[in-house]
């Protein structure tokens, strides 16, 4: 069989328009220890903005629909929000990262005929229950009646990043890892990736923040705002611990020649203050935002002079979108933050 590459699919830039996007509404309430009630809202909030730009689909189990519903009738009348078009699949979930679990969304570079590509997700290395959510790019497939390719390597697309011109980016902390494909070259990993996402030029890059249990994913590093420009995590603190990694992963985008020929633009953007919940540090990053259609979501973590800085920043790149931010210091608690709760479905999935 031709791989993606080869039949012409590309893997699209995040801001390019959007069909929709994809939530795993919370299920499991062992996953979300003293905090189950306080999740709700930001789920529901979520569900609401995104829904006035693009369709959201949620995953839920059976018997969900109506509690769901009724928190986003009680978020409608709190924050003066209009609900736009919400639709639920009954796909079992185990946890709610559906950016590395669901469906990687390629499109035709000439008819736009789409393409899900199917990779293997082993739980972040199998440190969490992972069956049900590896199934959920072929429950999607079949819901929505797509086509799709599987493929045989472990990958998780929130350590995949890329311009929609051919350039992606990637860590070699995360996917090099012992505990995704151990019997797999970098070379070899490159070209899977080459073929199967349709892109031109792997950039390996280093790093990986504290707390990250992903190993470091490059939503929480580095994301880019145009096919030229890098938004890149600092760490102003000369007492943080994560600086030096970060000075270090500033430097290697900085050596980076894109497939245009050119090196990127590249505009720093500081971490949020660190904060501990049981003894250990929360992986919070600012470049952990969703861009929809017409606006970027960003986390706010209820830090007002990081927060207001990081919107100041994000604003300053995507200055053709509203910033609207949301609330993620519940969300944080379980690791992850808008990006890593979203997987966007690019327009010419109709």
């Amino acid at each position: 069989m031709n791989s993606p590459q080869a039949l012409g699919y590309r893997l699209p830039a995040e801001w390019e328009p959007h069909e929709g996007v994809w939530l795993s509404w919370p299920s499991n309430r062992s996953t979300w220890p003293d905090h189950w009630e306080s999740v709700q809202k930001p789920f529901a909030e979520m569900t609401l903005r995104f829904s006035q730009r693009e369709t959201v689909f949620i995953n839920i189990h059976a018997g969900q629909r109506s509690p769901i519903e009724q928190a986003l009738t009680q978020l409608e009348n709190d924050l003066g929000l209009f609900r736009g078009k919400v639709q639920y699949f009954e796909h079992a979930t185990a946890d709610v990262w559906v950016r590395d679990y669901g469906p990687i969304y390629l499109s035709h570079s000439e008819s736009g005929e789409p393409l899900i590509s199917d990779w293997q997700y082993n739980g972040w290395g199998g440190k969490y229950p992972f069956e049900q959510d590896n199934k959920i790019p072929g429950h999607i497939t079949q819901s929505q009646g797509l086509q799709r390719v599987e493929e045989s390597l472990v990958l998780e697309g929130g350590s995949l990043e890329t311009n929609g011109i051919g350039d992606l980016l990637v860590t070699k902390d995360c996917l090099l890892n012992s505990n995704r494909n151990p019997t797999h070259s970098q070379t070899e990993i490159e070209v899977a990736l080459i073929e199967g996402l349709g892109v031109k030029k792997v950039h390996w890059l280093n790093g990986c923040i504290e707390g990250d249990d992903t190993d470091g994913h490059i939503d929480n590093l580095v994301r880019f705002f145009n096919p030229r420009g890098l938004l890149v995590a600092s760490a102003p603190n000369s007492n943080d611990a994560n600086q030096l990694v970060l000075n270090r992963l500033k430097r290697e985008c900085e050596d980076l020649i894109l497939t245009t020929g050119h090196s990127p633009e590249i505009i720093s953007l500081p971490l949020p203050d660190p904060v501990y919940h049981l003894g250990q540090r929360l992986p919070m990053s600012y470049l952990n935002y969703f861009i929809g259609n017409g606006a970027v979501f960003v986390p706010s973590y209820g830090q007002p002079v990081p927060d207001a800085a990081a919107i100041d920043i994000i604003g300053s790149v995507f200055s053709e979108r509203e910033i609207i931010p949301i609330d993620c210091q519940n969300l944080i608690l379980e690791g992850g933050a808008l990006h890593c709760l979203t997987q966007q479905v690019p327009q010419s999935f109709c």
